[in-house]
């Protein structure tokens, strides 16, 4: 093995680390009052909503707002966490049946990454989905209104957002194709 690699995998390992100690803060924290509640918007945009985005795969900007007219999900994630990978494997199997239409935003919350990581991660694992580094100004919104869990990628955190705005938090843990399209076919009617 080369030094690089050797390298490469320290760093990688020591990444890891970090994630998971902020994990399990950010679980602890979140079972002391972490917010499940589904927000009604009553045809105003909240700012996380109205964020510009770039797709690291395409360069494309684009906010939550501009994909009215379709129910989307977006997961909060890390490029280190493997139930995260489980979750994004699930929803591109639902995407690859071409059953229901859904957007898929995967927004890296990774306080230490960058967009050569996240998108060198894209072109590896070829996951359905915009991609995008949520700025921290999006990070603290989606907290304020969906609590810690957001934070918490080992609980497979994903948030519904209906054609009409409306958005919440689905339950916590990983979410098969199925449960998904459920949830997607059941969870936007009124």
């Amino acid at each position: 093995m080369t030094d690089q690699y050797q390298r490469r995998k320290s760093q990688w390992r020591k990444r890891a680390g970090t994630i998971t100690g902020m994990c399990l803060l950010f679980l602890f924290l979140c079972t002391a009052g972490c917010s499940t509640k589904e927000t009604h918007q009553n045809g105003e945009q909240i700012a996380w909503q109205t964020t510009l985005l770039t797709d690291v795969r395409t360069g494309t900007q684009f906010s939550i707002a501009e994909m009215n007219g379709t129910p989307l999900l977006i997961q909060p994630f890390t490029i280190t966490c493997p139930i995260c990978m489980q979750q994004q494997a699930a929803i591109s199997r639902l995407y690859a049946q071409e059953e229901i239409p859904f957007v898929m935003v995967g927004l890296d919350i990774d306080p230490n990454g960058n967009e050569n990581s996240l998108h060198d991660y894209t072109r590896d694992h070829e996951y359905y989905g915009f991609y995008a580094r949520s700025p921290p100004e999006l990070t603290t919104a989606l907290v304020d209104q969906f609590g810690l869990r957001v934070l918490s990628p080992a609980q497979a955190p994903l948030i519904l957002v209906c054609p009409d705005g409306k958005a919440r938090m689905l339950d916590p843990g990983l979410k098969s194709s199925e449960d998904l399209q459920r949830v997607l076919t059941e969870g936007c009617q009124a």
